[in-house]
């Protein structure tokens, strides 16, 4: 079996979210974590997510911009204070082509746990694991209800969408 550490430096995580009236972006800084492997196969894994680090990329105004990842990091959205990291947990994968993979997992935002899949392509270098791929994630199943059509009604251009995409480049060293 092979162990690849993840580089933080070398891998980045994007997240978009987006609303009726548009969309935000922004990124996200990998805490630590690992990649199991086994014949070419991913067979485990542990990816913790800094969630102090979130970063805004897409407004350029410093008040709106602060305002916003106020509201991201309090109880609306994430309770930073409160719940500092989110982890992947993997739990296995199938392969779909040669480098391509079903990445089967849980993961935990605010001490929730849910099971999750994402197609994510893999490519070993040596001892270097390069691994890119997208996870769309439900926010609500996470009790992040803030401007949720299913919990509440009438929120017109306000209406947040429920799913927000994490687009990822993980880095590991064996």
């Amino acid at each position: 079996m092979a162990k690849f550490k993840i580089q933080q430096t070398s891998s980045t995580v994007n997240w978009t979210g987006k609303k009726v009236l548009g969309l935000h972006t922004g990124s996200i800084n990998i805490a630590n974590g690992f990649i199991e492997m086994t014949d070419d196969t991913i067979v485990g894994g542990e990816i913790g997510i800094d969630m102090t680090s979130i970063v805004i990329t897409d407004i350029e105004d410093k008040k709106t911009h602060d305002d916003f990842l106020a509201h991201l990091l309090n109880d609306d959205f994430f309770s930073v204070d409160k719940f500092k990291t989110a982890k992947l947990t993997i739990t296995g994968s199938s392969k779909i082509e040669s480098n391509k993979f079903k990445i089967d997992g849980n993961l935990t935002i605010k001490d929730i746990s849910h099971p999750i899949s994402f197609i994510s392509s893999i490519e070993i270098f040596t001892t270097t694991l390069h691994s890119l791929g997208e996870v769309v994630i439900d926010r609500t199943l996470y009790n992040i209800r803030y401007g949720s059509g299913k919990f509440i009604d009438n929120l017109g251009d306000k209406l947040i969408y429920d799913d927000f995409v994490l687009q990822f480049k993980l880095v590991g060293q064996a």
